[in-house]
């Protein structure tokens, strides 16, 4: 138990990710989606949780998870040919932009607390 509650940054990521890759990689007959509109907002929405919980935990690790994230995107879209996928530029962009959106949000809630800590003190 301990291992979890010290850890629980990476158990979430770790999960998004696998999460991510089954979504993305899994042939559409597989998985049923249910269609609540654009697919991008499922990429914009993983993504966005794929990076907020290494970035809660250290708001350094922006300068790796941004790039990995951005990477891993567009890795899963050259991927998706080889799996009966199509890749999409479009699902890469919305990729990057929940990677971006998902530690600036973090980032703007630390800072916004740092902030009133400071004042109260």
């Amino acid at each position: 138990m301990k291992f979890l509650k010290t850890n629980i940054h990476w158990v979430l990521t770790i999960t998004f990710l696998f999460l991510i890759l089954f979504g993305t990689l899994t042939p559409r007959n597989v998985i049923e989606v249910p269609d609540f509109g654009s697919d991008k907002q499922y990429h914009f929405l993983a993504f966005t949780l794929f990076v907020m919980p290494l970035t809660f935990n250290k708001l350094k690790n922006i300068y790796w998870i941004l790039p990995v994230a951005i990477f891993f995107g567009a890795l899963i879209e050259l991927i998706q040919p080889f799996v009966g996928r199509h890749g999409d530029i479009n699902d890469f962009y919305a990729d990057a932009l929940g990677s971006v959106i998902g530690v600036c949000m973090i980032a703007l809630i630390k800072m916004t607390t740092l902030i009133k800590l400071k004042r109260t003190s």
